[in-house]
């Protein structure tokens, strides 16, 4: 149970993150997960920052969109 007056700590409070993406962002990015690209590269692609990759890799994977894949966030290389 949390105490009445303690702090809350909100996640990503001060992230820059790119939370909008347009569907033609989201199959570009299916496309270069699945070629194997690593986090460095899909950032730089959808000029972002790796924070927000990783967050779109959980919600596409979630969503049943991409698979895990040997390489993980960085990629077939």
């Amino acid at each position: 149970m949390v105490a009445k007056h303690e702090p809350i700590y909100l996640l990503f409070e001060d992230a820059d993150i790119k939370w909008k993406w347009i569907e033609s962002e989201l199959i570009r990015f299916r496309e270069l997960w699945k070629e194997g690209k690593g986090i460095k590269e899909l950032a730089s692609e959808f000029r972002t920052n790796q924070k927000s990759i990783a967050l779109a890799v959980m919600d596409q994977a979630e969503a049943g969109h991409i698979r895990q894949r040997d390489g993980g966030l960085f990629g077939d290389k």
